[in-house]
């Protein structure tokens, strides 16, 4: 992953999170990022063809009556399958996302399944932002000051998610190189190819991104930010 990588930030609202009990997306939203910026954005309602439950509308603001006349997935499944082609999946919880995706696209037919990388951002907070009590998009998005006045609405949530990308890209790009080399020499198991995230920036280090900045220190193999001289006050 470089500077021309694009990572395709999709977000979905469907009437369930079981793949398994014949759910369907009821909008589907997509950011598109290249080189820390938005170049592109895409988001539709779609008609599940199907009851939408009570509490799905109250979550998403989504209603059958609202999804009336909008698209079905099979008139708009070429269009986002040309879209994300190309690009790298991300998502706040791929593992949802990706795969409800991907059925989508099956149950449309004349599809293959996408083999795009796919990157999940709540497991790059988690390791790059281990302090935090709480990895919600919505927690996050206030922590980082990023605008997001729709949670679980997918066009608010995918442009959130793209814009906390970003903020992760940049944590990434400040980690010690020590630090990010014990994550890759660890190599936790990650969902999908999170893990090449790291190992890409690890790869694209040269010998002068392994210096520590003046305000880190080496103690016993673990980089410590240094402690602050305190002044103290005399007495007079």
């Amino acid at each position: 992953m470089n500077s021309q990588t694009v990572f395709a930030v999709v977000d979905l609202e469907t009437t369930g999170t079981d793949l398994h009990a014949e759910n369907r997306i009821i909008q589907f939203s997509c950011s598109l990022v290249q080189n820390q910026q938005i170049i592109k954005t895409f988001s539709t309602d779609i008609n599940p063809e199907r009851s939408i439950g009570y509490r799905i509308t109250q979550l998403t603001g989504i209603s059958a009556e609202r999804v009336a006349s909008a698209p079905t997935f099979d008139q708009v499944a070429a269009q986002i399958f040309q879209l994300l082609n190309d690009t790298v999946f991300v998502a706040h919880n791929v593992n949802f996302d990706f795969p409800f995706l991907n059925m989508e696209l099956q149950r449309a037919g004349g599809y293959p399944e996408l083999d795009n990388l796919a990157v999940d951002t709540v497991t790059m907070s988690q390791i790059l932002l281990p302090t935090l009590t709480s990895y919600r998009l919505q927690d996050l998005s206030a922590y980082f000051n990023i605008h997001h006045l729709q949670p679980h609405s997918a066009d608010s949530d995918a442009t959130a998610t793209a814009r906390l990308l970003t903020v992760l890209i940049n944590q990434l790009h400040q980690l010690p190189t020590v630090t990010l080399s014990q994550i890759v020499n660890l190599n936790p198991d990650l969902p999908w190819e999170t893990m090449t995230v790291f190992k890409d920036e690890l790869d694209n280090r040269t010998e002068d991104d392994s210096r520590l900045a003046d305000h880190l220190i080496l103690h016993h193999g673990i980089v410590l930010r240094k402690r602050e001289k305190v002044l103290k006050k005399s007495n007079s």
